[in-house]
């Protein structure tokens, strides 16, 4: 049976929220499966759980100028770390923060404080781009101690190590440290081990890459089925599955090799899901699909069916204009020259060549001779050659556009 008791510093409302949202979990221990399940529950009972962790926090509000710290109990055995790491870039006017640096931004950090079980004791993030004060990593320590995340309770470990990437805050830590009672002891992180920890984040990072690709990979093969049996729901499931863990490779500081094969697969996503909004029948959405048809160009710009999906969203939206722009765009590429599908959307965009023969030299002549007419396909060969071969069949063996 289930253990319904409430914890130890946790409201009845955050507990039953945070039950409500692990039903029917079945990730490992990884942080990012766990993540994942959480980005997919209904965003009613998201916010639940926000205005609950609200309540708590101010529920167990604690005053870290005049709590009385000496009174803790030291857990024997227990050791913690006090970290600073680095949580992406911050846009100064906006306060927005992103993965990837960018002009005018800044690195955003947070302060960290684990125990020997992996728990997070406390993770306090700047509100402001750069690194934090003597005196916000100081509140961070006391917090961690006094008033640590739910369910953790107040108390002090046997050993505490700082990282040495705070050591230029030891003046202000230092007072602090020294009046926890004993056995409490702590120190600053060595050379050496600063080199393990970074050996290890390293090695998880790898790790972490390659199962992103990896479990990306499978869920795309599952949309890709889910596709071919026009389930559009389990297929735009599928590949949002697989765009989140790419997601999670990308922040996992892959190398550039495999930053490139985590956009190449990201792009087939998009264009993969794209097309899924396109298949006929309730659910279809062009704007969608032109959506992720852009996102997947800007992932991959050298992904030749992102630009066809994107012609189809345009044509669906009734915008044939800014259709053939995207296709022109592609077509000139000498990669994309000869792509059957872009050659294909292209002259569908135009309406098709007319039937005519008075109808198809209008049409040629706008297209392939005119000064004042419409230009952008001119110079795309196969569009020429495909004009060309309909002059023939409908106007006779010798016509040719030169000849018009």
């Amino acid at each position: 049976m289930a253990n319904n008791r409430v914890p130890s510093g946790m409201t009845p409302e955050l507990f039953n929220s945070i039950q409500r949202i692990l039903q029917g979990y079945q990730g490992g221990g990884d942080m990012s499966d766990l993540m994942r399940h959480v980005s997919t529950q209904d965003p009613a009972m998201l916010d639940a759980l926000m205005n609950a962790v609200s309540q708590s926090n101010e529920q167990n509000q604690v005053d870290l100028t005049t709590f009385d710290y000496a009174s803790l109990r030291v857990k024997r055995g227990s050791f913690w770390v006090i970290q600073l790491t680095h949580m992406g870039f911050g846009d100064p006017r906006t306060g927005r923060v992103f993965d990837n640096q960018f002009s005018g931004s800044l690195p955003m950090f947070q302060i960290i404080v684990y125990d020997e079980r992996g728990s997070y004791r406390v993770a306090e993030g700047t509100k402001k781009p750069g690194l934090p004060s003597s005196d916000f990593v100081l509140k961070a320590m006391q917090k961690a101690v006094a008033n640590p995340i739910p369910p953790l309770r107040p108390e002090l470990p046997e050993f505490l190590l700082v990282a040495r990437k705070l050591g230029q805050h030891l003046p202000t830590l230092r007072p602090f440290l020294d009046s926890l009672p004993a056995p409490f002891t702590w120190r600053l992180e060595t050379a050496e081990e600063e080199e393990e920890v970074a050996n290890g984040v390293h090695a998880k990072n790898v790790a972490g890459v390659n199962k992103g690709i990896r479990e990306a990979e499978n869920e795309k093969e599952r949309g890709n089925r889910a596709f071919v049996s026009k389930d559009r729901t389990k297929a735009v499931e599928h590949y949002t599955k697989a765009i989140d863990w790419l997601h999670d490779a990308a922040a996992q500081k892959p190398t550039d090799v495999e930053l490139v094969k985590i956009k190449a697969v990201e792009a087939v996503c998009l264009s993969n899901r794209a097309a899924t909004w396109l298949l006929p029948g309730d659910g279809q959405d062009a704007q969608k699909a032109l959506e992720d048809a852009d996102m997947a160009i800007e992932e991959d710009c050298e992904y030749a069916k992102a630009y066809y999906r994107k012609a189809k969203a345009l044509m669906l939206l009734s915008r044939n204009s800014e259709a053939i722009d995207a296709l022109t765009s592609a077509l000139v590429k000498p990669n994309f020259a000869a792509e059957k599908g872009l050659n294909d959307a292209l002259v569908d965009s135009y309406g098709g060549f007319p039937d005519d023969a008075d109808g198809l030299r209008s049409f040629c002549l706008d297209k392939f001779k005119n000064e004042d007419g419409d230009t952008r396909a001119r110079h795309i060969v196969e569009f020429r050659r495909r004009a060309e071969e309909q002059l023939k069949k409908v106007v006779g063996p010798d016509a040719g556009i030169d000849s018009l």
